[in-house]
């Protein structure tokens, strides 16, 4: 149900161990972790003594029942405060937090997905279904590793207020330095089934928001999420057929694309199955992945909420991988 207007309060992350809670913020550990069991069931880590609890034994005073009970019924507001703060404000963190917060994600969440779906252990490989060359060595999404040289990072010469501001407004986000290599060939995009930028939100809703956001810049900017339009007639707008008039082609090609994983993943894998050929979105020319890390009431974003995290980061294995194993520096992810 991703990318439903829903909220969850079931901690994906800290549920999955993905989140440490030995600090107020949060940690984001390894998926090797030896205090960890990756497995469909919630994590079982062992529990750290804190010096309260060692001076308590070594005087063997037991705790009153009463004060059992009553951290009990606090922990579980403790565990979302931390499973929330892990996710916070990583869009404004280095490349180097962003790839280690995102890889672990992703890394739980393929064993997670594999374990589902009674996987054998036999590693899987992915071909080329993003429309590159063929002949293209399979990709093994499991063994890949997210590197702080995927992400976009900033000019060091911009100062907080400054990435601040840029971080309020995607228009603004894109028309900075660096984020996109060109932004004579955004305004002059000429291929079909792959935008130059492809934005992943968190729901529908927040889609809309952004379209507003991208009205600045005055380009044709194609609406990938399940409100107003069918996968049918998204299809048609992404290989071009659509707007032109019956039986006519628009010929239009767009160089943003704004949707929500769930509508994303299924664009990406429609049409593939049955011919074998790349689906109807494609990355194969996409340069940048922005991940929009705005978040909800309760404080989850794209990538901590329980109803979008499965279908983003299989939406980052089947299409993104293989896209930044094979073109290396032609294609980023952003963190907005």
């Amino acid at each position: 149900m991703g990318g439903d207007d829903l909220a969850s309060d079931d901690e994906f992350l800290f549920e999955e161990g993905i989140i440490e809670t030995s600090n107020e913020r949060g940690t984001a550990i390894s998926s090797d972790d030896n205090n960890s069991v990756a497995s469909g069931d919630v994590d079982v880590k062992r529990e750290v003594p804190s010096s309260k609890s060692k001076k308590r034994k070594a005087g063997n005073d037991q705790p009153s029942a009463s004060s059992t009970k009553s951290k009990m019924e606090k922990q579980p507001t403790s565990s979302s405060k931390i499973m929330i703060q892990a996710g916070r404000g990583i869009a404004l963190d280095s490349s180097d937090a962003q790839a280690m917060f995102i890889g672990t994600v992703y890394t739980h969440s393929v064993k997670l997905t594999a374990a589902g779906a009674g996987a054998t252990g036999e590693e899987e490989e992915v071909t080329n279904n993003n429309g590159g060359e063929e002949g293209d060595k399979p990709i093994q999404p499991e063994k890949f590793l997210f590197q702080p040289h995927h992400f976009y990072a900033p000019p060091s010469t911009i100062d907080a207020t400054t990435a601040q501001k840029h971080h309020s407004n995607l228009s603004m986000y894109l028309r900075q330095s660096g984020v996109l290599p060109s932004l004579k060939r955004l305004k002059n995009w000429k291929h079909n089934n792959s935008p130059m930028v492809i934005v992943l939100t968190l729901s529908a809703r927040r889609s809309v928001e952004l379209l507003q956001q991208l009205s600045f810049l005055k380009l044709p900017v194609a609406k990938l999420f399940a409100k107003h339009m069918s996968v049918g007639d998204q299809v048609d707008l992404l290989n071009g057929d659509g707007g032109g008039g019956k039986g006519k082609k628009s010929g239009r090609c767009f160089p943003i694309g704004v949707g929500t994983p769930g509508r994303l993943l299924t664009l990406l894998r429609h049409g593939r199955e049955a011919n074998g050929k790349p689906g109807a979105l494609r990355l194969n020319h996409t340069e940048l992945i922005v991940i929009d890390c705005h978040e909800d009431s309760k404080g989850f974003n794209v990538t901590t909420l329980k109803d979008t995290v499965p279908e983003l980061m299989q939406f980052m294995k089947e299409g993104v991988v293989g896209e930044l194993e094979r073109r290396k520096d032609r294609i980023k992810v952003a963190l907005f």
